[in-house]
């Protein structure tokens, strides 16, 4: 990327920084309410998700939904939530360069440098999702590292990594779900759709 192009992709961050001072001046006269309220909003959930996983680690397996087990993915998908019904508090992290890689990091996933992400990514399982260096990712990918399956008359919960190859190349409107695998340099179509069919092993 030219040094241009790196300085304009800045623009929205100061733009956003510019509407947030201005909506600061005319707002109440207490600021670390706003800092105090983003953190909640944020940092809060990450917070709780680190020691959710110290003591139930999200892994790949199959769970009788009829289980009185504790779910160690019903806790994790509870922390994240606020994000997958309100998408737009995670879209809006889009506005600083790197910042959703960051995030998405946090929670658990293992992001390579350079993705480009479009804001419209939706990514469910937050702590099961590997993708390497220089992946683009399209216009309303969405991602989902858990399923309900029917094994042996009985409603199974699989949970199983999503993983995507550098170098990848992501179209538009594709539906991952749990256990595709895409191979590094790989093309996929828009609107491609991958789900797991097989047994769980």
């Amino acid at each position: 990327m030219t040094i241009l192009g790196r300085l304009i992709s800045l623009f929205p961050l100061v733009h956003f920084l510019g509407f947030s001072y201005f909506l600061y001046l005319t707002a109440a006269t207490h600021p670390i309410f706003i800092i105090a309220s983003l953190a909640w909003l944020y940092l809060l959930p990450l917070l709780l998700n680190q020691i959710h996983n110290f003591f139930y680690p999200l892994k790949e397996e199959s769970k009788n939904l009829q289980s009185k087990e504790y779910s160690a993915w019903w806790g994790n998908h509870q922390l994240q939530y606020l994000f997958i019904i309100v998408p737009q508090f995670e879209q809006i992290l889009h506005i600083v360069p790197g910042l959703y890689s960051v995030w998405l990091r946090a929670w658990g996933s293992k992001i390579g440098k350079k993705v480009f992400w479009t804001p419209r990514v939706e990514i469910l399982d937050r702590g099961l999702v590997e993708i390497g260096d220089g992946v683009v990712i399209g216009h309303l990918t969405a991602m989902s590292s858990h399923m309900v399956a029917d094994i042996d008359g009985r409603a199974h919960l699989i949970t199983k990594k999503i993983i995507i190859g550098e170098r990848s190349f992501i179209g538009a409107d594709s539906q991952f779900g749990p256990g595709t695998v895409i191979e590094p340099r790989s093309k996929i179509k828009p609107k491609t759709r991958l789900w797991w069919r097989g047994e769980y092993q």
